[in-house]
């Protein structure tokens, strides 16, 4: 598997000393997946998200240094990695397998190795468990109401909600009512506009060694 750390290339190389550390513990710090590659995918640079969900497999994975398309997985990736690397084109990839699905963008870089691509990788969810506690507490929602903000998240229905956590319907459209207000919105469908303005953090805290 790929480290992030261990760079290979010149443009890499550019990131060591002082500056450099700090430039890749900001980049570590950053929540959603980025990766820098080459035309043929060959991984240059990724951080602590992309690493997370290259170990999963799911539907991207590190073959060798090769960042490719997991098994089954349909999506014109390569093809964008090249068209971005040759002809500066951006592209936005819809990656799926079965019901699984991710989106992931490419966009080009230039460097001292060459033409370069950033592979960003989308959310998988409008708010990770560390997101989702920090906008319960912002906006001073009760831990019954995150609750049912994280089953809206995970797209539950309330009669769903109400089933998993052992209370009445009526109970957590009562809770919703006061989630909705608390968070200014008049939908539920708002609420979901609300979680995706939360920035993407990582899950572990604090600068990278």
């Amino acid at each position: 598997m790929f480290n992030p750390i261990d760079f290979r290339t010149t443009a890499a190389a550019s990131l060591q000393g002082p500056s450099g550390a700090m430039l890749r513990a900001l980049f570590d710090q950053v929540g959603s997946g980025l990766i820098v590659c080459d035309a043929d995918g060959r991984i240059q640079l990724a951080n602590r998200a992309a690493q997370a969900e290259l170990r999963s497999a799911r539907l991207l994975h590190d073959a060798g240094g090769l960042l490719q398309r997991a098994a089954a997985t349909e999506g014109e990736l390569a093809q964008a990695l090249r068209l971005a690397a040759t002809r500066g084109r951006r592209s936005l990839v819809r990656l799926q397998a079965g019901t699984d699905r991710l989106r992931v963008s490419t966009l080009p870089l230039a460097g001292d190795s060459g033409a370069l691509v950033l592979v960003v990788l989308g959310r998988r969810r409008a708010c990770s468990e560390l997101e989702l506690e920090l906008l319960a507490g912002s906006y001073g929602l009760t831990q019954a109401e995150r609750r049912v903000l994280g089953g809206l998240m995970q797209e539950e229905r309330p009669s769903e909600i109400a089933e998993r956590h052992a209370v009445k319907l009526s109970t957590v459209r009562t809770q919703i009512s006061s989630i909705r207000a608390k968070l200014g919105t008049r939908s539920v469908e708002g609420l979901l506009l609300r979680a995706a303005e939360v920035p993407a953090m990582p899950p572990v805290l604090g600068l990278a060694a």
